[in-house]
């Protein structure tokens, strides 16, 4: 059985754009742009996003992520390996939903670093979910949700309005009488996730999660436990033409929640 490869051993950082362009380069030739505002990397018109990552040689490596066209654009995905300068590409056109890229290959001897390049020539041309890893290893899918384990507080979340306000301490959520958080994540269609969750129902309380996928379409699970922590775990599969879900977390009486995850299954 292959080692798991641990998710720092990506070596792209913040290859899913949680953090929008931190760890990233972006130019753009005007009236192009370079957008993380969406958490994913969006070249409109004219432009560039890099990433330089140590990499050994001889030693097989696979790139993989997703993309998106639109507006007939056109564009493609680089490997430059450094100092040589040789390079491998995907290159890209038209108007397409999300799909899986990869590419695997062995830098030649002598190779130190690579460049990944996601580079935009016309329309816009959306990145996600960028993986570099060593080809012997099992990728572990990534984090799709920002600040799960509240270290940032309430930093990625929308809470309900007073009175009934989320409260963040000790690096959990409080939520009570219906009090809510959430948060919109970048999915890809017909992809299967699973999500998991910590959970506290003090005083014989509890609380709902839900998953807004369309109006009509909201499926959910209770967190009714004995007052101690209790661990959750839902799956589901990504309907076909949804890229964006919203997902919220209600506690219905009283609720104390922490270590929300959603991850691909691999």
């Amino acid at each position: 059985m292959s080692p798991l490869v641990p998710l720092n051993k990506n070596l792209i950082l913040n290859g899913n754009f949680i953090d929008h362009g931190t760890h990233w380069t972006a130019t753009a030739t005007l009236p192009g742009r370079v957008d993380f505002s969406q958490h994913s990397c969006i070249v409109r018109t004219q432009g560039m996003a890099e990433q330089t990552v140590p990499v050994v040689e001889a030693t097989v490596y696979t790139l993989s992520l997703f993309t998106l066209i639109t507006y007939r654009g056109t564009g493609s995905i680089t490997v430059v390996f450094q100092p040589s300068g040789v390079n491998e590409s995907i290159s890209m056109s038209g108007n397409q939903g999300w799909l899986r890229q990869s590419l695997t290959f062995t830098p030649p001897t002598g190779t130190v670093s690579a460049t990944v390049q996601l580079t935009g020539t016309s329309g816009d041309v959306w990145f996600d979910n960028v993986r570099l890893v060593e080809e012997e290893g099992t990728i572990i899918p990534i984090e799709l949700i920002g600040n799960g384990d509240f270290s940032r507080n309430g930093d990625e979340w929308t809470s309900s309005p007073p009175p009934n306000s989320a409260t963040f301490h000790d690096q959990r959520c409080q939520l009570n009488l219906g009090a809510y958080i959430e948060q919109d994540i970048r999915v890809v269609p017909e992809q299967a996730l699973v999500f998991s969750i910590d959970a506290q129902t003090p005083t014989g309380g509890h609380g709902v999660v839900m998953f807004h996928i369309t109006p009509d379409h909201v499926p959910e699970f209770e967190l009714r436990g004995e007052g101690g922590w209790d661990s959750y775990t839902y799956l589901f599969t990504v309907p076909a033409g949804i890229h964006d879900i919203t997902l919220q977390i209600q506690g219905i009486t009283f609720l104390i929640v922490d270590n929300i995850s959603l991850k691909a299954m691999e």
